[in-house]
């Protein structure tokens, strides 16, 4: 959907129904406005004057310059915009000033809009919009592009023949309220169009992120595969024992009477033969581990990359999407892309756990394994990131991603601690502590796979049923 941009023309007759619809009325304050169907929240270069019944909206965007008039006070400020030398200094000279009349000025697409002592000029060529605000004397007060001088162009003479060809769709400018919707429908569609481009990428990335993350941990699964059988060797040594054999060569020489042949089992000099049993034990251990943990990875993050092909595949359809349907997609794969984190982001999709979604949209990751729980504690959280653990007993990490500047509620730290709860075993246990600190408090201990943590917080909950339910989505 296009904007409706106009002709000088079709200007002149908007100027004709805008004059005594603004004409008396005061402009009581002046902001940006929010476009919550917008990636940032909000359109830079758009800015709003309400008066007590109506308000203005402005757009000096180039090739989406214009204006909309609303009769009711639909546009509400932009809490995350920030405001422009323009805009502030408009704000400061011209609130609570009367509008006196909006002028088209002849034979150009510019707009006057009279006040007290001040003129503000809109010219909305489509290419170089811009906004001068000059005093009665021709002085510059203010102007969206640095400029220190402004004149009103001169009349240019236009023979019938090239008037002629100047659209002038009178349909269009039929009244305010039908130019107005036109200009509202593309603008919000242009907002969803570029939240869905955003989306795109930001899928892709994650997309891209998981693809090097799976082909990284096949590399790792298949050397653990090519790694020594030490179970094997474990096996041999421990038929042997009774023989004591001795190390030559830092290897050991023992027949395998059902193959009927002598193998050479690697050793080390520093260890006896009971510690070098135990050795191939531990190591024949941790090998099926890391197998039966990478295959498991694998598994998950090959699941979560067909489910971001798929929502990919309907994002890069030719026809539009509305706005439910892109944020469902946003909710099912816990990302958005008004996110400005996207190092966190990145982060998030490589880890092949569950991720989880308080009431206030805050994600919550809690770790199930020691590898999990590592993980989410010091690859994925930062700094000021939310971090719980059961007070005094081995369990879940579990973690609550902050945005910049914002701060977790009570319920969000509710859903979070009955899962770090759950996820520790505690289902059973009744009201039990659940110790809560920032991410950049807990130190791992070195060597270990435990830590240590402080400047905590402690909550007392016991598993609620029906919270654990609508965070797992079976509500």
């Amino acid at each position: 959907m296009r904007y409706p941009l106009l002709s000088f023309l079709e200007l002149q007759s908007l100027s004709k129904l805008l004059d005594p619809a603004l004409s008396g009325a005061q402009v009581d304050r002046i902001f940006i406005p929010e476009c919550a169907e917008h990636p940032q929240g909000f359109f830079k270069n758009e800015i709003v004057f309400e008066c007590r019944h109506s308000q203005l909206l402005l757009s000096l965007r180039s090739q989406a310059c214009g204006i909309a008039y609303l009769s009711k006070k639909g546009l509400r400020p932009s809490k995350s915009a920030t405001r422009s030398a323009f805009d502030l200094s408009l704000g400061k000279t011209i609130e609570g000033l009367r509008i006196l009349s909006v002028q088209a000025v002849p034979g150009d697409r510019m707009l006057e809009i009279k006040f007290p002592g001040y003129s503000l000029f809109l010219n909305l060529l489509p290419a170089i919009p811009e906004g001068v605000l000059v005093d009665e004397s021709g002085k510059v007060i203010i102007a969206s592009k640095p400029r220190t001088e402004f004149s009103i162009p001169p009349a240019r003479e236009m023979t019938p023949e090239i008037m002629a060809k100047v659209p002038n769709r009178e349909e269009l400018v039929s009244s305010l309220e039908h130019y107005s919707s036109l200009w509202m429908g593309a603008r919000t569609f242009e907002a969803i169009s570029l939240r869905k481009q955003k989306l795109v990428s930001v899928l892709d990335q994650q997309f891209q992120t998981l693809k090097r993350k799976v082909k990284s941990l096949e590399q790792q699964t298949e050397q653990a595969k090519r790694d020594p059988d030490w179970m094997y060797y474990g096996s041999l040594l421990q038929t042997h024992m009774y023989s004591k054999p001795v190390l030559k060569n830092k290897h050991y020489s023992l027949m395998d009477y059902e193959k009927d042949q002598e193998i050479l089992v690697p050793g080390d000099e520093k260890l006896n033969l009971k510690q070098q049993l135990e050795k191939y034990f531990h190591q024949a251990k941790r090998n099926k581990t890391r197998l039966e943990e990478g295959t498991r990875r694998i598994e998950a993050l090959q699941e979560k990359m067909g489910m971001l092909e798929k929502n990919l595949g309907i994002l890069r359809k030719p026809e539009g999407m509305t706005m439910p349907e892109i944020l469902k997609i946003e909710q099912s794969t816990y990302l958005s892309p008004t996110a400005p984190d996207r190092d966190t982001s990145k982060k998030l999709a490589s880890y092949a756990g569950k991720t989880y979604r308080s009431k206030e949209g805050f994600t919550i990751l809690s770790g199930r394994s020691k590898e999990e729980n590592l993980e989410l504690t010091f690859k994925v959280a930062k700094g000021n990131d939310l971090w719980l653990h059961v007070k005094g007993r081995p369990g879940s990490h579990t973690i609550i991603l902050l945005p910049p500047k914002k701060t977790a509620s009570l319920d969000t730290l509710l859903d979070a601690a009955n899962l770090c709860l759950l996820h520790s075993g505690g289902k059973e246990w009744g009201k039990t502590e659940v110790d809560y600190t920032q991410r950049k408090h807990v130190k791992k201990i070195k060597n270990q796979t435990e830590v240590t943590y402080s400047g905590n917080k402690t909550l007392v909950v016991s598993v609620e049923p029906d919270r654990i339910k609508r965070l797992y989505g079976e509500e």
